[in-house]
């Protein structure tokens, strides 16, 4: 949970203050209420004008309920492949799936998935229940434990659909068990901590598959925290359309070969802060890591819709 530093413009291209930037660009993996990060959709959406940006995705996990709450209002969507556009900003439809690989989190990222009831829906609605079994056992595990985490107080910080460790995390740090959510992290609930339960997941071809079952382009999101590179081919063949080689947790040299790697295997190159919040330990701020606003044509074409 440690937050890396900066990236800066001769870190890595793609990176640096958005507002900076004359061309248009989008930063393509943002966080809401509707997960973990700190602000409602409405608010990334003004942040995004206020920066400069000509669109964003909203990502969160295991939902979409963020992107759905702007639709009241907006213009542009028509059909699964259109994005929103609100206060003259483009808001691309997305999700981030988390799936395992051999105890290790590899995470896969959806755009232009669908957000009418369905199959696909039903799937997100199925990983956010294991999610909720997941945080009541892992609350009774920190209880037996002599620290106590009212459910309620958990449940009201998530505010959204999706909720997670880092809402407990929080309530520990309210409670004073811990100074921040990353000492929660790393002392208690971080992958093999004592206070850590296991959830099911997809497997990535699994999280894979079920995108591009849906219509949506799957593009692993921030490949280089996983130090997995030897599933590309296959993810590949399985029908993975992009790597997402900007990224706060990348540095030059992932850079360098995830471009080299989406070239080599035709992939389209996304990137994105991880926006959680200014205050969250996840990510960078709102478009400091982005793409050219290009991309977004890109991916669409890539939609098994288009």
């Amino acid at each position: 949970m440690t937050r890396k530093k900066t990236l800066h413009d001769a870190d890595c291209p793609g990176t640096g203050q958005g507002s900076l930037i004359s061309a248009p660009i989008a930063d393509l993996h943002v966080h809401s209420t509707a997960s973990d990060g700190v602000s409602p959709p409405e608010d990334l959406v003004a942040l995004a004008s206020e920066r400069g940006l000509s669109a964003i995705a909203i990502a969160d996990h295991d939902t979409t309920r963020g992107v759905r709450s702007l639709l009241n209002g907006a213009s542009g969507i028509r059909n699964q492949l259109d994005s929103i556009t609100k206060n003259g900003v483009e808001v691309v439809p997305a999700i981030e799936i988390n799936s395992d690989w051999q105890g290790r989190e590899l995470h896969v990222l959806g755009y232009f998935v669908p957000l009418e009831d369905g199959p696909f829906q039903d799937l997100l609605k199925e990983l956010r229940d294991v999610r909720k079994r997941r945080i009541d056992d892992m609350i009774e595990r920190l209880c037996q434990l002599g620290m106590p985490v009212p459910k309620d107080r958990v449940l009201e910080l998530a505010k959204g659909e999706s909720i997670g460790r880092p809402h407990i995390a929080a309530v520990m740090v309210e409670n004073g068990y811990v100074s921040t959510i990353g000492e929660a992290f790393d002392r208690f609930i971080g992958r093999g901590k004592i206070g850590y339960v296991e959830r099911e997941h997809l497997s990535p071809e699994e999280s894979v598959r079920a995108i591009r079952e849906s219509g949506g382009v799957a593009v692993w999101a921030h490949p280089g925290t996983t130090r997995a590179d030897h599933l590309l081919p296959d993810l590949v063949a399985r029908g993975l359309k992009g790597l997402e080689a900007y990224h706060p947790e990348h540095g030059r040299e992932d850079c360098e070969r995830y471009l080299n790697l989406a070239a080599k295997h035709n992939l389209c190159v996304t990137g994105g802060s991880d926006y959680h919040g200014s205050s969250k330990s996840e990510g960078e701020d709102l478009g400091n890591v982005h793409v050219p606003y290009e991309t977004i044509a890109r991916l669409r074409s890539l939609s098994t819709l288009a």
